[in-house]
């Protein structure tokens, strides 16, 4: 059999510069006592300094090694610790490699070393030692490349197998002539201490604002255009997010928004930028995070196979709003867990893998007893994994709240799988605080919730065996097969596989150790059957458009004519009951269907209630003739596009008009003594009383509620007019008009009643 070999090699911080030739301004004298040693750390030229790495290779100091492959013969030996790949938690384990070198002399001599070696005055195999001077000169290899390299004789360097780490660490012990490296694999990069998003703001303001102010200006002088962008979301003092534009050092500010409330801000206040990810596959939201915030290379990442991957099995986008510097890993972590994702790193290819969470198929590859070496099978059981309750709190209100707070959150879905309680004879709680499903997302919270259950709803066993090197069925990290072995039986005692995926895998010189846990996934269909993308409206909610609701939590549909040409998306839009989705504004609807490609099959179930705004009342009058009249009542459900709509059960209601303008006194003089305002219509949310258009005896009408137009003021001889119930004129009076009804649906030649109406109330018109 042939020897094996191993090899480590090390991409080294190295200038291309030659001392005191530009564009180096390094001098004698001037700089340094002695010429640099073309490192980082011995540079006298910062600014000039232009990084072209060296390779230096490292080898084991045996005469088996081939003289034709060059190498360092220092290397003493190495350990490795496997990645461990978590399914659908979090960004699992870390791979690790610990290399360790012998010191000894050295001529300083070759590529990497010192260009000046014949200039020095003193004889460098004499003077220090190569890891002692390699110490001083590099000390900042933390990033670095480190590749392990292992072989066999007669193999040359690119037939062997090579594995790509990034250095973290190093110990020169000088006594013992030690120099050990610690390397990791490249996921490392996106742990909290060296990566955070979004970036830490520095602005901060010059002057306190009032609660009002629209206006404030950032500090440090040229912070501006050092680190906020043209336009933006900021956080003021950790309590207020204002959007902005910018010019120079000067923010203009929209306050008071995403779930904030506008508040007086001190001088020196901090102004932090936002990083808002809106309604985004989850495959470019994570390589964001790692290009953008971690500093990972973008060729570890084949972004298209993410996406494809996602495209299959995911269908889903993610949101969210960030305004406070959070560990990277800790952002991947969470997605992981909410999009049902397994991430990690090949070391061999070099390519961050990227999986969503599903079955085993029954013919995938088989470890058996043909492809296992004997003795070498360890099942264990896991009980503490099983979970039966999944409490996933979404839809969170205020990005600067607690991450962890169940009263940030609109929304919860629970998940209970009573039958696994009453045979485990307990219960086992799992909650998930899920900052990337916005509003209306209850049935992907819902189907993720399923999805996890059906995981751990018993708990999965690990499976720990070797495998041949070389052999037919390869394992690889991630992947999923089927894995027998003695006591994996059915009830029957007949013999029976187990789903796996691959968690852990430590590679040797003629056999991988494997450590696998069981996959109990099962495919779970979407609320209202498999293919229909859901949006459940679960709480109240006022000027929604379905368009939007939809595009925050699913790619843009497929229509008749779009790519993938068929019938197009089915789509439902559930108002649960319980639930009111009003209006703020009269001339908005409470919902509105919005903009859709032909072919997309929408269905609105209304169990709830859907209505306008009521309309104000009129003013009274302040003279002959002035009264006003009252305002139109706002239209409940609008759609330009062809929908099913199901109500039977529900209410759609469209907001009530406002009553007319009364007055006091004699309808022939003038001015009146007094002024009566008219009711308020019905509506969520209801129109305000009327008033009087100028300042003397003033007799205003009363709002209206949900329910029920406010009354007119009958103060004196001329009443003012209620204001419209739910679907309702406001009353007229002699010298006011009431305002008119709100329609239920604007828009009724679109719409298909499935089954019976339910209980609209105003005008249906187109």
């Amino acid at each position: 059999m042939s020897k094996s070999l191993v090899y480590v090699e090390i991409d080294i911080p190295f200038c291309a510069n030659i001392y005191g030739e530009a564009p180096c301004t390094a001098a004698l004298g001037v700089t340094g006592e002695i010429k640099c040693f073309n490192s980082l750390a011995t540079c006298q030229d910062r600014p000039n300094y232009i990084d072209d790495p060296v390779t230096l290779r490292f080898s084991e100091d045996s005469v088996h090694y081939p003289k034709e492959i060059e190498a360092i013969p220092s290397l003493v030996g190495h350990s490795m610790t496997p990645a461990t790949v978590s399914l659908g938690r979090d960004l699992g384990q870390r791979a690790s490699l610990s290399v360790t070198f012998k010191d000894h002399r050295w001529p300083d001599t070759a590529s990497g070393f010192d260009k000046y070696v014949s200039e020095r005055p003193y004889d460098p195999v004499k003077q220090g030692t190569f890891w002692g001077k390699f110490r001083s000169r590099q000390p900042f290899l933390r990033g670095r490349a480190l590749r392990l390299i292992r072989g066999f004789v007669g193999q040359a360097i690119g037939e062997m197998e090579t594995r790509h780490y990034v250095i973290d660490s190093f110990d020169f012990g000088a006594a013992t002539g030690r120099y050990t490296i610690t390397a990791k694999d490249v996921l490392k990069l996106l742990d909290g201490d060296r990566a955070q998003a979004p970036r830490l703001s520095q602005g901060f303001l010059v002057a306190g604002i009032d609660d009002d102010d629209t206006e404030a200006t950032l500090s440090p002088a040229g912070i501006g255009d050092l680190e906020y962008p043209a336009s933006g979301y900021v956080a003021i003092g950790g309590k207020e997010i204002c959007s902005f534009t910018r010019s120079g050092d000067v923010l203009t500010l929209t306050r008071a928004q995403l779930g904030t409330i506008a508040i007086e801000h001190d001088a020196q206040d901090r102004v932090q930028l936002g990083l808002r990810y809106v309604a985004q596959d989850a495959a470019v939201i994570v390589e964001d995070l790692c290009t953008e915030y971690a500093n990972v290379d973008p060729s570890f990442i084949t972004l298209a196979n993410w996406q494809a991957e996602t495209a299959a099995f995911l269908d889903r986008v993610f949101s969210a709003d960030l305004f406070e510097p959070t560990p990277v890993n800790q952002l991947v972590s969470e997605l992981i867990e909410d999009a049902a994702l397994s991430i990690w790193y090949d070391e061999v290819t070099q390519q961050i893998r990227l999986r969503v969470i599903r079955p085993i198929s029954t013919d995938a590859d088989t470890f058996d007893r043909n492809n296992i070496l004997s003795e070498t099978t360890h099942t264990r059981e896991q009980p503490n994994e099983r979970i039966s309750q999944v409490w996933r709190y979404f839809a969170k209100r205020n990005p600067l709240e607690g991450q962890n707070d169940p009263d940030n959150y609109r929304s919860v879905a629970v998940t209970i799988d009573a039958d696994a309680e009453a045979d485990y004879g307990s219960s086992a709680i799992h909650k998930i605080y899920s900052r990337w499903i916005p509003f209306g997302g209850r049935s992907i919270a819902t189907k993720a919730n399923a999805l996890f259950l059906s995981r751990y709803r018993d708990p999965p066993r690990r499976f720990n065996f070797h495998s041949f090197r070389g052999g037919v069925v390869m394992p690889t990290l991630g992947q999923g097969y089927r894995f027998k072995a003695i006591g994996i039986q059915d009830a029957t005692g007949a013999e029976d596989d187990a789903p796996i995926q691959i968690t852990r895998l430590k590679p040797g010189d003629a056999a991988n150790e494997v450590e696998a846990e069981e996959m109990l996934a099962t495919a779970v269909e979407d609320e209202e059957g498999d293919g229909e993308r859901v949006i459940i409206i679960d709480g109240n909610a006022f000027n929604l458009n379905g368009r939007t609701l939809h595009d925050a939590l699913f790619p843009a549909p497929i229509g008749e004519t779009g790519e993938g040409e068929g019938d197009g998306e089915v789509i439902v839009f559930i108002v649960e009951n319980g639930v009111t989705v009003g209006s703020t504004d009269t001339a908005n609807p409470a919902f509105t269907v919005g903009d859709w490609p032909a072919g997309v099959d929408i269905t609105v179930t209304v169990n709830g209630r859907v209505q306008g705004k009521g309309g104000d009342g009129g003013d009274g009058a302040s003279g002959e003739g002035g009264a006003l009249t009252g305002l139109p009542g706002g239209v409940a459900l609008h759609t330009d596009y062809p929908i099913n709509l199901e109500d039977d059960g529900g209410e759609i209601w469209g907001g009530g008009g406002g009553g007319g303008g009364g007055a006091s006194g004699s309808p022939g003089a003038f001015p009146f003594s007094d002024v009566n305002g008219g009711g308020g219509g019905a509506g969520t949310n209801p129109g305000d009383g009327g008033d009087a258009p100028i300042s003397f005896g003033i007799n205003p009408g009363d709002p209206g509620t949900s329910e029920a137009g406010g009354a007119g003021n009958t103060t004196g001889t001329i009443d003012a007019g209620d204001g419209g119930d739910p679907g309702q004129a406001g009353e007229t009076t002699t010298l006011g008009a009431g305002g008119a009804a709100g329609a239920a649906i604007d828009g009724i030649s679109n719409v298909t009643t499935i089954g019976e109406a339910g209980d609209r109330r105003g005008p249906e018109i187109n």
